[in-house]
């Protein structure tokens, strides 16, 4: 089994998977050969040492840090002495292997040096960029501009939806909305029926006297049609026959929508969230395009186009769907993209941005 050494966060949980340890895999490593050099400097108790590898020390707050950043149901596994020595047991085996690994130079191994590149930009993004940014960052006046140029998504009216029987005559309208209203409620075929039976109007008889749905201000339903439609309170309910210019209706009210309208207090963390996207994105751009600035950057337009892409599945290739060779690991971020907005899943330590007024540089 290839297994690249490196002490990173990536190097940890392929050995973990590798040799079914317990999930303790999420923290970084803090105890090396210098400490100091890793993570800030242990003292008094917690800097004593748990364990000893050659020069590697794991100390007490190491062991301690590892456990209580698991979930409770897990942490409670290690409330024993016996737990705890398995616990530093694992530990230790990771440090081995990490150690042989580093020895027989999988350290260089470039895949490996790309991972730990990878990672170490997450640990970047996490403490120098996205900590510069909320949701709350995101100007009022744009929140204001978005819910006025979208009132549908915030206000919607009420609307109902009716078949009808349009008939000329007033005493054969009376006698099909007495057949409507004993007509069985529940069953669409029983009013189509009478349509098919009754109705003069040839256009809304094709479909089964459906006049679709509406809202009370529309233009398209003759008045009385509308008012009368809005009358019937249940899903089901026949009226009585409705006088219009063409002769008279029997409505059957198939279905009603409630509306709503919501105020812009109520929305606007909404809308936030909604146009963070855009606002974290323009602050990437600004804060790459600074970075940038710091480093001299050539391209070789002609050796790149030496470069060859292989458009068939070459020997070796990863099969459809599976990672490529460029494929990050899971919680590193990839380059050009960016994390979901908020309330979606976030890979840990990859989320961005902050407006670029907000970047510190």
């Amino acid at each position: 089994m290839h297994v690249p050494g490196r002490r990173t966060a990536f190097l940890l949980v392929g050995l973990f998977t590798a040799t079914a340890l317990p999930a303790v895999a999420g923290c970084n490593k803090s105890a090396a050969k210098s400490p100091s050099a890793t993570a800030p400097a242990q003292t008094g108790e917690q800097g004593q040492p748990v364990a000893r590898i050659d020069d590697t020390v794991i100390t007490v707050g190491e062991v301690q840090d590892r456990i209580n950043k698991q979930a409770p149901f897990v942490r409670a596994r290690y409330s024993s002495p016996e737990k705890k020595k398995e616990f530093v047991d694992n530990l230790i085996r990771i440090e081995v292997m990490a150690k042989e690994a580093e020895k027989r130079g999988y350290d260089k191994d470039p895949e490996v040096i790309r991972v730990m590149k990878q990672q170490m930009i997450s640990k970047f993004l996490q403490k120098d960029f996205e900590s510069k940014l909320r949701v709350e960052d995101v100007p009022d006046a744009d929140v204001e501009k978005y819910y006025k140029e979208h009132p549908e998504e915030f206000n919607r009216p009420e609307e109902v939806r009716v078949s009808e029987i349009l008939v000329k005559d007033k005493a054969k309208a009376d006698k099909v909305a007495r057949e409507a209203a004993a007509a069985n409620r529940a069953d669409p075929k029983a009013f189509r029926d009478l349509v098919t039976k009754y109705s003069e109007d040839e256009d809304s008889k094709s479909r089964g006297g459906d006049l679709t749905s509406f809202e009370r201000t529309t233009k398209l339903v003759p008045e009385p049609i509308v008012e009368a439609a809005f009358a019937l309170k249940e899903v089901g309910d026949v009226s009585a026959p409705v006088k219009t210019d063409r002769g008279y209706a029997i409505l059957k009210l198939t279905g009603k929508r409630p509306g709503f309208s919501r105020p812009l207090a109520e929305v606007k963390r909404t809308i936030q969230q909604r146009l963070f996207k855009d606002l974290r994105t323009k602050a990437m751009e600004s804060f790459i395009d600074d970075l940038r600035k710091k480093y001299t950057i050539t391209v070789d337009e002609g050796n790149l186009a030496k470069v060859a892409v292989e458009t068939g599945m070459a020997h070796g290739a990863p099969p459809p769907g599976g990672p490529g060779p460029m494929t990050p690991p899971a919680g590193a971020p990839a380059a050009g993209n960016l994390p979901p907005p908020p309330g979606g899943p976030t890979p840990p330590g990859v989320r961005a941005l902050p407006h670029p007024a907000a970047v510190q540089k």
